[in-house]
């Protein structure tokens, strides 16, 4: 989980991730107002908060492991 959280390119996926995992059409955020605005519905949209909770976690935790930790 360590080597994750230091890897740029993880954090790109998640942002990635949680957009698509609210359903945020990318071609529709053509401001940054725009942008907020859909950060916004995203946290007043209960179904948004939990694809997004559900995706993040897929993203973090290590399957092969039976509690939420990786392997040591």
């Amino acid at each position: 989980m360590e080597k994750r959280i230091k890897n740029v390119y993880f954090w790109l996926g998640l942002v990635g991730i949680f957009f698509s995992a609210a359903g945020v059409d990318f071609n529709a955020l053509t401001s940054w107002k725009l942008l907020l605005d859909s950060i916004l519905s995203i946290l007043n949209n209960p179904v948004a908060i939990m694809s997004v909770t559900m995706a993040i976690v897929g993203v973090f935790v290590d399957p092969t492991t039976p509690s939420l930790k990786d392997k040591q």
